[in-house]
């Protein structure tokens, strides 16, 4: 028997190197965390095929130039430029549209009639919390010093106190507080560890209802809550309200001090009481299982927590209320919060016209 355990504990570490090996050389998930760091892949260019999401392109074309970034390279320095550089989770990084149909791509195409030298880039990561937009910003953007950082955050920050993922990005240390926190920030130095915190961070995403998938609103059932369940609920928010709004603050700080103008826009989506024109559905019950604990009206009222606090920063910085402007209308959405191509189109033409109205850029 002891044999035949120490054959099998030398098989598996042989099959956990081989694992690791193999990994580093190709890692079939698109992963920005390596050995305990922020990573950016930089000069990708893959077309994928899309067969889960009817309503998006059959073929998606998916690049990352030599700065890590969607977006054409600039043209010259970038502190020269009007360079834009746009900050978020998935519906920043719009990882299910090509490359010339997301927002950020179609907004720098708008400004050029009106704005010279414009450039903009597109620095979004799927699931990224103002955690990760925070470590972007201080291992990336402020080296870049673009002109200005628009930042789309807020749906990926709810009920998100301290992701442990992003503390071992900050920290590139092993971590000796518990047995728990220690074995976590050693896996975190290997291919192996990263990826298994990679689907965990999947599976947490499924769990608040933050996956790409496509929805067919005219089957959803309706439910409903009691007042004091809906109370309890959102004053559950304060938990985390606090923190989110620290995180913003040190980003907009963070900005300020190396120049960088931000410009802060809040989460739209279909969450709320309305009647979509397009399908004809009453959407105020509506309930989703990627949505447990909460239907439509509910999830609005929850994500009205968080764009409050973005809109708590107009007094410092540019506020542009995209929850407001942008149409709750399923035209322009594949679901709840991610937007298709008609959609990524609406929030450009709504961002460029602000911009232009505002005169924000090209007027120093």
């Amino acid at each position: 028997m002891i044999k035949n355990l120490k054959a099998l504990f030398f098989g598996l570490l042989v099959a956990l190197v081989l694992c690791e090996i193999v990994l580093r050389i190709y890692n079939p998930f698109t992963n920005f965390t390596k050995h305990g760091k922020l990573v950016l892949p930089a000069n990708q260019q893959t077309v994928f095929d899309n067969q889960w999401i009817k309503q998006l392109d059959a073929k998606i074309a998916y690049s990352r130039n030599a700065l890590g970034f969607r977006g054409p390279m600039p043209t010259d320095s970038i502190s020269k430029l009007n360079s834009i550089i746009t900050v978020g989770g998935s519906t920043t990084e719009c990882r299910f549209l090509s490359d010339s149909t997301t927002w950020p791509f179609l907004l720098g195409e708008e400004l050029k009639d009106s704005i010279p030298d414009v450039w903009v880039n597109n620095a979004g990561i799927d699931g990224h919390s103002s955690f990760g937009h925070l470590l972007l910003m201080k291992e990336y953007i402020i080296q870049l010093k673009p002109k200005y950082v628009v930042l789309l955050t807020g749906v990926n920050d709810v009920e998100t106190e301290k992701p442990e993922q992003f503390d071992l990005m900050n920290e590139n240390k092993l971590q000796y507080s518990s047995v728990k926190a220690f074995f976590k920030s050693l896996l975190n130095k290997t291919e192996i560890g990263a990826t298994v915190f990679q689907l965990y961070n999947i599976r947490s995403a499924y769990k608040k209802g933050l996956i790409h998938k496509d929805i067919d609103f005219t089957t959803l059932k309706d439910t409903s809550y009691t007042p004091v369940y809906i109370q309890e609920t959102i004053a559950r928010q304060k938990n985390y309200l606090s923190g989110y709004q620290s995180r913003l603050q040190e980003i907009v700080t963070l900005c300020k001090a190396n120049h960088i103008q931000p410009i802060l826009l809040t989460q739209p989506s279909l969450y709320g009481a309305f009647k979509d024109s397009a399908s004809g559905v009453q959407m105020d019950l509506k309930f989703h299982e990627s949505n447990p604990g909460k239907n439509n009206l509910l999830q609005e009222q929850v994500l009205e927590e968080y764009n409050n606090v973005v809109r708590s920063f107009s007094n410092q910085a540019t506020v542009i209320d995209l929850a407001k402007q942008m149409p709750k209308n399923t035209v322009y959405y594949y679901d709840f919060i991610h937007f298709n191509k008609q959609g990524a189109a609406k929030v450009a033409e709504i961002i460029e016209s602000q911009i232009t109205q505002m005169k924000l850029i090209g007027t120093d």
